[in-house]
């Protein structure tokens, strides 16, 4: 039955438990993994440092992780080892093996761990394991490097068990390693068995520990591959007698550099791990064997073999024939081995020296090789031999010639003839490259391309033995194509302008071949060179080119055939200006007058290049330009659509001064009469025109205006040569007003010499001038303080800052106070005249309030605001005529509270 194969988390053994699950002289449970978990078995991660020159692990336990802890099935087919190229399962154990550590780096470390008890009944216990090993040599030191290690301890004493403990640090001196293929910095050793011994252990706890570690520069990897023999047989030598082959196997624990057996009479009769006496010199009694570990990698022994009769195991499954072409790499041969057995392969069908790593058959030669594969199982009788034979098939040394590899498109036909040799009942075929093959036992093969292009022409010739066994030869042709004619030359062209330089352009792709040949016909001249002659064009109108390449194979192009269109030139002329406006000051504009011949069919003027006085330039159609007085010269070129220049064409013609004048104007005040002067300042002025706003016109050399309200105007005066040269003065002119400024303020009243402010209302930059000055602290300020017994008038005399002047006058009526004067009647009739009860207040600070109450003490009306009075209404209604009473609170300006309260009577 399959043995299940989920992969359980890693525990905590209780050690107490693990002696009773297995029996003294048996294996401790799923010790070989063969449960498919790692029930039993401790797993830890970390990373791997150096402490004091020694290499440290720091280890954790852990849940087996898949790409720390790897449980590899069988039944998965894992495949080989990229680096080793060894099966990732082992090949000598059962259906689990286990990967321990990967590929990356990090300084990582790993680790499982086994607690058994070693049976008491046994004296030496011991067990085989599997390993194998991958390691990138960084060539650091020591404790620094990648390594594989194995140790043993007694859990309650700690100590190490010696002969039990390897520590396999990447080194090239390792014995057994080898260089990857794939890369010569990391060493691998495949498959190896190895015994471990636990003697004088008996009811001890011993713990298994295998552990892999990266550099501890983290720049570098290392791990392993492990498995577990599935019998624990406790014998560290044995000697079968298999009688069926009528030999006797010696073997001994693996792992030690050197074997020596001898007999019971201390005789010397074989060296290794394991040597075959056939036929064999005793059938029972005792062989012993002295071991010899690597230095560093166990203790030296003398073991005891026993002679015992043991069964010869059944032939290895293989395939019995493998047939290999001449010169193929090959696998190196297969065979099935059953688990707790390795294989033995020789060149022989009896006799010969096994090896255990599976043959490389050679393919340099043709021909029929035997090999001859065992199995044996550990400390066991080893099999009979199955033979394999190897066929290896001639191959075709395969070569062909072309009767030309470089042929025109047009017109090919290729002939392909096989040279080949080493050839047994020969075939070909042909791979033409594009698709298109030809099998046939012919030498020759002739084939004709449609299409050009540069081919890859395969010759597969096969010897057809055995196995069809093919070589093949390439080669390159190319089926060229045809070139392609081409030239250019300047566009637009022309006539007697452009200097005209036609130029090969004609191309093949280059990773075909190249042109050696030129034939030109050029308005009807021949000539052969690459390079053509270079000439003026010629008058307007058709210019034939014509032009053919070839290749240096012989291959033509087609003719590649062009008119030129050689454009005319135009023919130039302008005229310019108003003849009575030819003055410094006016634009002067220029009107083209260009042409194009009869025969430039489709060809327009589409510039123009002014050029005024040989140094300023323009290039509009219509331009206007103003010019300095006294003569000048224009200049017209113009363009067509082609960018064909006409002849220059020139004018000259004379600008008159315009005059220089003066205006004397100034912005003033509203009521100002305002007188305004026209100076000639050149002498040379004929008339003149004044003109306000654009509505009045006006003539003369002078101007009289006032105005009566402010604002922005706009006066603009025009002087007038005899050449009708102009001079165009335009001024903004302000008229500015005092009206809406300053002012000395409403009448008011104060107590008899109480402090009062006067306010001009004035405007920054402003003066001031009040009279008279009795009473005031000053009189050229904006708020002089005015301090009087009685009544004065104040006048108020301002001058703004643009010079307009304005006087008002104010009242200041003086009263004995202070005091709150309240009448003794109203009549709120809404005639205008005495509607309000109201308080007039004279030198207070503050105003309390004014409350009206009826004759029932009901409150009727109420206000803090002296300015606001009593309308006789109360809720929005009328209230009948009659009397009421009044209350008013104040504070005067010296800080005295002031109270009235009286009757009144209002009247309807």
């Amino acid at each position: 039955m399959m043995k299940a194969r989920t992969v359980a988390c890693c525990v905590v053994i209780f050690l107490c438990s693990l002696t009773r699950t297995y029996s003294q002289s048996g294996c401790p449970p799923n010790l070989d993994f063969e449960n498919g978990n790692f029930d039993n078995w401790e797993c830890f991660i970390g990373n791997t440092d150096t402490i004091g020159g020694k290499n440290n692990m720091n280890l954790s336990p852990s849940a087996p992780l898949p790409d720390r802890h790897l449980l590899i099935s069988a039944a998965s087919n894992p495949g080989k080892d990229m680096y080793g190229g060894f099966p990732k399962i082992c090949p000598y154990g059962g259906n689990y093996s286990v990967k321990l550590g990967n590929e990356y780096t990090g300084a990582q470390a790993e680790a499982i761990s086994y607690t058994f008890q070693v049976p008491s009944t046994i004296d030496t216990f011991t067990f085989t394991y599997f390993y194998a090993v991958v390691l990138e040599d960084p060539q650091h030191g020591p404790a620094e490097q990648p390594r594989f290690f194995v140790t043993a301890y007694d859990v309650n004493t700690g100590a190490v068990i010696n002969c039990a403990s390897f520590d396999y640090v990447s080194t090239a001196g390792l014995p057994g390693f080898k260089p990857s293929p794939i890369s010569t910095q990391v060493l691998y050793k495949s498959w190896t068995p190895t015994s471990l011994q636990f003697p004088g252990m008996g009811g001890h706890l011993v713990r298994l520990e295998f552990r892999t570690a990266d550099c501890t520069r983290s720049g570098h990897f290392g791990y392993a591959y492990l498995d577990v023999a599935s019998a624990c047989s406790n014998i560290l030598a044995t000697a079968p007698y298999c009688i069926q082959t009528n030999s006797l196997i010696l073997d001994a624990p693996f792992g030690f550099q050197n074997y020596t057996w001898f007999d019971a009479n201390y005789n010397v009769v074989a060296h290794g791990q394991s040597a075959t006496l056939s036929p064999p010199p005793v059938t029972q009694g005792y062989f012993y064997v002295d071991v010899e570990p690597y230095p560093g990698f166990g203790c030296r022994d003398t073991l005891q073999a026993l002679v015992k009769p043991y069964p010869v195991p059944d032939l290895p499954l293989a395939d019995t024939i493998v047939n290999l072409c001449q010169n193929e790499i090959p696998e190196p041969l297969a065979a099935s081995v059953l688990p707790g057995h390795q294989l033995n392969w020789y060149t022989t069908p009896i006799g010969g020296i096994p090896v255990s790593t599976a043959p490389v058959p050679s393919t340099a030669l043709p021909g029929v090789t035997k090999y001859y594969v065992s199995q044996k199982a550990l400390y066991g009788c080893e099999g009979f031999r199955r033979e394999i034979v190897v066929n290896v098939t001639a191959t075709p040394v395969t070569a062909f010639n072309i009767n030309k590899a470089r042929q025109c498109h047009v017109g090919n036909s290729f002939t392909f003839t096989s040279i080949s040799g080493n050839l047994v009942n020969p075939g070909y075929t042909w791979a033409f490259g594009d698709g298109k093959i030809d099998s046939s036992t012919g030498r020759t093969s002739s084939y004709s391309y449609p299409s050009s292009g540069i081919y890859q022409v395969k010759l597969i010739a096969t010897n057809h033995g055995l196995i069809a066994c093919s070589k093949t030869d390439s080669a390159k042709i190319f089926v060229v194509p045809k070139p392609t004619a081409a030239f250019n030359y300047p566009d637009p062209i022309c006539e007697d302008q452009t200097i005209l330089t036609i130029t090969d352009q004609s191309s093949i792709p280059p990773q075909f071949t190249t042109i050696n040949k030129w034939w030109w016909n050029i308005n009807g001249k021949i000539t052969t060179t690459q390079t053509t002659a270079t000439f003026l064009a010629p008058p307007g109108g058709p210019f034939p080119v014509k032009l053919v390449v070839t290749t240096q194979e012989g291959c033509l192009s087609d003719t590649n055939s062009k008119v030129l269109d050689i454009h005319f030139r135009p023919l130039a002329e302008f005229k310019y200006g108003d003849l009575n406006l030819m003055c410094n000051n006016e634009i002067i504009r220029f009107t083209d007058l260009s042409t194009m011949p009869s025969a430039a069919v489709g060809e327009t003027v589409s510039k123009w290049n002014w050029l005024y006085d040989n140094a300023v330039s323009n290039n509009a159609q219509t331009p206007g330009v103003v010019f300095s007085a006294g003569m000048h010269t224009a200049q017209l070129i113009s363009e067509n659509n082609y960018g064909c220049k006409s002849l220059p064409v020139s004018h000259s013609f004379e600008i008159f001064p315009k005059p220089t004048t003066r205006m004397e104007v100034s912005d003033s005040c509203v009521y100002v009469k305002l007188l305004y002067n026209a100076i000639d300042v050149s002498g040379t002025v004929v008339g003149w025109t004044w003109n306000w706003d654009d509505r009045s016109m006006r003539y003369g050399n002078s101007l009289e205006r006032t105005f009566f309200h402010k604002g922005d105007h706009v006066l603009t005066l025009i002087g007038k040569t005899g050449k009708n040269c102009k001079d165009t003065i335009i001024r903004p002119v302000i008229i500015y007003s005092n009206e809406s400024y300053a002012y000395a303020g409403v009448d008011t009243s104060a107590p008899y010499n109480e402090p009062i402010e006067l306010d001009a209302h004035g405007e920054p930059g402003m003066q001031y001038t009040w009279s008279p000055l009795t009473g005031l602290n000053r009189d050229d300020v904006e708020k002089p303080i005015a301090i009087l017994d009685h009544d004065q008038v104040y006048k108020l005399y301002t001058v703004t800052k643009e010079g307009c002047e304005k006087s008002t006058k104010v009242l200041v009526k003086r009263y004995a106070g202070p005091e709150l004067y309240v009448p003794t009647a109203f009549t709120p009739n809404k005639d205008g005249k005495n509607d309000l009860f109201k308080v007039i207040p004279t030198g207070l600070r503050t105003f309390g309030f004014l409350a009206v109450y009826n004759r029932w003490g009901q409150l009727v009306y109420r206000t803090t605001d002296y300015h606001q009075g009593w309308d006789g209404t109360y809720n929005g209604e009328k209230v009948d005529a009659g009397s009421f009473i009044y209350v008013v609170q104040a504070v005067d300006y010296l800080g005295r509270p002031i109270k009235r309260k009286g009757t009144f009577v209002l009247l309807r």
